[in-house]
């Protein structure tokens, strides 16, 4: 689950519709404004993109300014430690981070706030080896959230269930890091403390932070690009989720 999270991106490029399903007939959309009504949010999207950090080349005995945490390494084992205020930051904007921690790298996870301590738990990346998402959306609670890379949408649990299916035409086609090609399908994995109203959704982008080797920060999502979006339902929406192998991964 994350807290915060914001990016000012740029670089638009118009790309080509492919077959899809029922949802090839949804009708690419123009940009338009940022800020968006009521209305136009049923329609456009607003969106953000974030990603999962690398901090383990810094020490917190070398900074001058650190933060106190709580790290949650298993049910009954729950440990002191701290971070650089900057990496701090960072990792509770994001929601996770990686950081060193006993000489070994290991991903950290927001939890929770427990007596103004933020607590962060580690993430075992045997399960989930890209992070967690949110387990529970006040309807359904699963025991495990693995997010997607590219797939993955973080959005208002209260608008949007985890699992809604969402479509988005103008991402069709897009050539992803592992070579696949993006086929316009999305998977509400996740929440944040920013991502509230319709058609706000935060694209989880893996281990690539933000810029040019950010393919979607090269077709204008996190930008300034509102493009149109679908909530894809019935035996669609089924056999994306199958596909993705919702809530874990399909190789998990």
């Amino acid at each position: 689950m994350k807290q915060n999270k914001y990016l000012n991106l740029t670089a638009l490029i118009v790309l080509f519709l492919v077959g899809c399903g029922n949802s090839a007939d949804v009708p690419k959309s123009r940009f338009t404004r940022k800020k968006l009504s009521l209305e136009e949010s049923k329609v456009f999207i607003t969106s953000t993109v974030y990603y999962i950090p690398d901090y383990t080349s810094v020490k917190s005995d070398q900074c001058s300014d650190t933060v106190a945490i709580n790290i949650k390494k298993s049910k009954n084992n729950i440990i002191s430690s701290k971070l650089c205020r900057s990496v701090f930051k960072d990792c509770l904007m994001q929601g996770s981070c990686f950081v060193s921690l006993d000489g070994t790298k290991q991903m950290l996870n927001y939890q929770k706030r427990v007596n103004s301590v933020v607590q962060f738990q580690t993430v075992d990346l045997s399960a989930c080896p890209y992070g967690l998402g949110d387990s529970s959306d006040g309807r359904v609670s699963y025991v495990t959230m693995c997010l997607d890379p590219y797939r993955s949408v973080a959005a208002d649990l209260n608008i949007y269930p985890l699992g809604t299916v969402v479509f988005i035409a103008e991402v069709v086609g897009t050539v992803l890091p592992n070579g696949q090609v993006h086929d316009g399908y999305f998977v509400v994995r996740d929440s944040g403390g920013n991502i509230d109203g319709y058609g706000r959704f935060d694209f989880y982008t893996g281990f690539d932070g933000v810029g040019r080797r950010n393919v979607f920060s090269q077709i204008g999502l996190g930008g300034e690009a509102n493009f149109k979006y679908q909530i894809v339902t019935g035996p669609e929406a089924a056999r994306i989720l199958s596909a993705s192998g919702f809530p874990r991964l399909k190789s998990h």
